[in-house]
């Protein structure tokens, strides 16, 4: 029977939510309740039209400012009552010089903080029971104060995914201080129990438990000081549902001009878009869009549809106007394009973004004309091997820009030149090559053959700088290699297969801790630096910002399950592609999701990023969908009082590695499959003018509220083709399904015949054969 959701009123869905909010409100959890939020407050000096109420009414856009004519400025916060209280968060704070914390417990006034304000927006210090806290603070310049936070000591903290689970996926959470074998229970809005079970090493797993009902849910971990986690919910796709839109939105809301380039004119020494960016601000030339992209189109076309994204970009200046039922993604694709070509681009990894659009362009031709990929064919074919690049070299490396070379550079933690890096532009142009009919064809397959080969013997899984050193860059290397065995596994190198099992077992042994988290090294949780190793001023004790590795983990580990056979080893690298998501949506040391907006960003987010950085090269306090930062070495595996969240800046080139993880989540979670006319059986065989079903289960419920509908390709042995529309199995559906008349129309079969049904683009399509007999 189809796995479906039925639907609840919009009302009870409330009425639950609140209803379980009270409950966690009541339990006073560190990482679920702001306990300064809507409380009194007072503050000196006053400020006419500026009100102190503005440092706890929980909207960052209101800021209560203060002048450093002032010697000491001052608010109190009443909580209400005494709460057990450990850190407080200054979220947004700036202008500051030294503050000075004090709470009042037992009728005295203890300080519990007072130094210059440290870069780490969250100050902790041990538990306290306190009902009044007042804060002081001198500064040189005007301040700024959007928000002033106060979170409650947990005994036993629960962490899990604020934005929910996938109802097919692993389903993991970390309890930190709970011991083995303490029971825990997956907890609905009326208070009963579906689901429970035991923890072992600080995780608890409810994979097993698929509901019909969506949740809201919570889990509940026993024991003498008894945990409650966030709520959640279980739905089919509840990651795609909360992060194609947001991922999406960044693209359109960081372009360079912020979507108007009519007055582009880059020269030899500037590329003319502010703050170091071809065609996204601050973008370099390593951010890899145009793969993205291209990537998450392809992976789940349908998912991008205007009818289920409508355009909200401008695209003002591109030189061809795309038709009106153009999706988004294939207008942010064509924008990259147009720049490129216009700035006339040569970096070797601008070059090989390029490649990628002319290999996707019979996927995209209903969009984008066929003049735009003739001027990209023609100017890429000629600069391939030029060995000169100029402009376009941000944190560059010195390198010869001929593609045909085999690299022996290795990039540094910067992610400026991931090993393998030309591997798939060039099979790619190897593909496009044959399709012109050009005689050079052969000399593309051989530059990515001899590249990997290198690859095969001398890249070190150990030597962290191969993996997790390449920071959000790293997919970019086992993507090729998996790329390269998928489509050619008779013309492979040998021992590349060997040599993803190989990456997989370091992979895995370094994600045997609490949170599934794969770590840098045996002895080290995050990257160190981004320097060369070699430098002499690398850090090696350092811990930087890498949120963008985190949350594109999901396509280096499903590319490498992808090709895979063992089966227990394609079940830790899926569950380890989830557990880097869960990371980055709060099942992690501190709790928070990576983007400060989540909780307007992002469905179903709970608590945002310590803080973001003002200003900066891109300007991202706008945009949305930002993954502004990640924990840093001193939380983990566990330690709150370490308090800092350490370098906070978000960048193009974190979210388009996310949105390659999210490509490659779609890509394994999607199947087609024939079956009989009651989707009863499945089948492989059918007769001429059978009734045949076709079933499609991929990322495309996005609404809950509506059924929706996808569409696959059917393909006679003849070759010619039929777009089948299918139906969504419910309101909030796990897979689309129709049947399909074979007996007569543009469909009909004859005996000896072949039918093909496909879904998903370029590499990323998935299909299922039917023979009739």
């Amino acid at each position: 029977m189809p796995s479906t959701f039925p639907r609840t009123p919009v009302c009870l869905r409330l009425f639950a939510l609140l209803l379980m909010l009270l409950i966690q409100t009541h339990r006073t959890k560190a990482q679920l309740v702001n306990l300064a939020k809507g409380k009194a407050v007072s503050g000196y000096p006053i400020i006419a039209d500026n009100p102190v109420q503005n440092l706890v009414d929980g909207n960052d856009a209101t800021v209560w400012y203060t002048s450093p004519a002032a010697p000491v400025n001052q608010f109190e916060v009443d909580l209400g009552k005494a709460y057990s209280i450990d850190r407080v968060l200054l979220r947004g704070f700036r202008g500051k010089e030294k503050v000075r914390i004090r709470v009042e417990t037992g009728g005295t006034w203890k300080e519990v903080f007072n130094n210059p304000q440290p870069d780490k927006a969250l100050i902790a210090f041990e538990p306290v029971s306190a009902q009044k806290i007042r804060v002081d603070y001198s500064a040189k310049q005007a301040t700024g104060f959007p928000e002033f936070e106060v979170y409650a000591y947990d005994p036993q903290p629960v962490f899990v995914n604020q934005i929910g689970y996938n109802l097919k996926a692993s389903k993991r959470f970390t309890a930190p201080l709970a011991t083995d074998g303490t029971a825990f229970h997956v907890v609905d809005s009326e208070g009963k129990k579906p689901f429970s079970g035991a923890l072992k090493g600080h995780i608890g797993d409810f994979t097993a438990f698929q509901p019909t009902n969506p949740g809201p849910y919570f889990i509940v971990v026993d024991g003498e000081k008894k945990g409650t986690s966030f709520p959640f919910e279980i739905a089919p796709y509840a990651i795609e549902q909360a992060s194609y839109s947001p991922a999406l939105a960044f693209m359109i809301d960081d372009r360079c001009w912020y979507g108007n380039s009519e007055t582009y004119s880059p020269t030899d020494k500037s590329a003319d878009c502010p703050s170091l960016g071809v065609a996204w601000r601050d973008s370099h030339q390593f951010s890899f869009e145009l793969p993205a992209l291209i990537a998450l189109y392809s992976a789940n076309p349908d998912a991008f549809s205007t009818e289920r994204m409508p355009v909200e970009g401008i695209y003002t200046g591109v030189r061809e106007k795309l038709p009106e039922n153009t999706p988004e993604i294939v207008r942010l694709i064509y924008w990259a394009v147009d720049v490129y070509l216009r700035g006339q681009v040569n970096h070797t990894l601008l070059k090989e973004q390029l490649a990628y659009f002319l290999y996707a362009y019979p996927d995209l031709s209903p969009y984008i004309p066929q003049k735009v990929y003739v001027e990209a064919r023609d100017y890429l074919f000629k600069i391939w091997e030029n060995e000169k690049k100029d402009r376009w070299n941000w944190y560059d490396l010195d390198h010869s820009a001929n593609l045909f070379q085999t690299y022996t550079l290795i990039g540094t933690g910067k992610g400026q030149f991931p090993p393998g890096h030309s591997i798939v532009p060039n099979l790619m142009l190897y593909e496009v090559a044959l399709r012109e009919n050009r005689k050079d064809a052969d000399t593309y397959f051989k530059a990515a053959f001899q590249q990997t080969d290198w690859l095969i013997k001398n890249l070190d899984w150990q030597d962290p700088t191969s993996t997790k050193g390449q920071r959000m860059n790293e997919y970019v290397t086992m993507d090729a290699l998996a790329y390269f065995l998928k489509k050619y596994p008779k013309k492979a190198p040998k021992g590349l297969s060997e040599k993803i099992q190989e990456w997989a077992r370091v992979i895995i042994s370094r994600s045997d801790n609490l949170w599934d988290y794969r770590k840098y090294a045996d002895n080290k949780w995050v990257i160190a630096d981004i320097k060369a190793t070699s430098d002499p001023t690398y850090n090696p004790t350092g811990s930087f910002n890498e949120p963008g590795n985190i949350a594109g983990f999901p396509a280096p580990a499903l590319a490498a399950a992808s090709v895979l056979t063992d089966m227990a080893t394609q079940k830790r690298l899926r569950e380890l592609a989830t557990a880097q998501l869960d990371n980055v949506y709060g099942r992690n040391p501190t709790g928070r999701h990576f983007c400060y907006d989540a909780l307007t960003d992002f469905k179903g987010a709970d608590l945002g990023w310590f803080k973001e950085l003002e200003g900066g090269a891109a300007l991202l306090q706008t945009v949305r969908g930002v993954l502004d930062g990640s924990p840093k070495e001193g939380v983990y595996p566990y330690d709150p009082y370490s308090g800092d969240p350490g370098h906070t800046e978000g960048w193009v080139t974190f979210n388009t590695a996310w949105m390659a993880g999210l490509a490659y989540l779609a890509a394994d979670a999607t199947t087609i499959e024939f079956y009989d006319a009651t989707f009863q059986t499945r089948i492989q065989e059918a007769r001429p003018g059978q009734k045949i079903g076709i079933r499609l289960t991929a990322p495309l419920n996005l609404d809950t509220q509506k059924n929706e509908q996808a569409s696959v390709v059917l393909t006679t042995g003849k070759g010619v083709q039929n777009l089948i529309t299918l139906n969504e199995q419910g309101a909030n559906g796990v897979y689309f399904q129709q049947v399909v008349d074979l007996s007569n129309g543009p469909v009909s079969s004859h005996k000896n015949d072949v039918f093909r049904a496909s879904y998903g683009l370029g590499a990323f399509k998935k299909d299922a054969v039917l023979k009739i007999k």
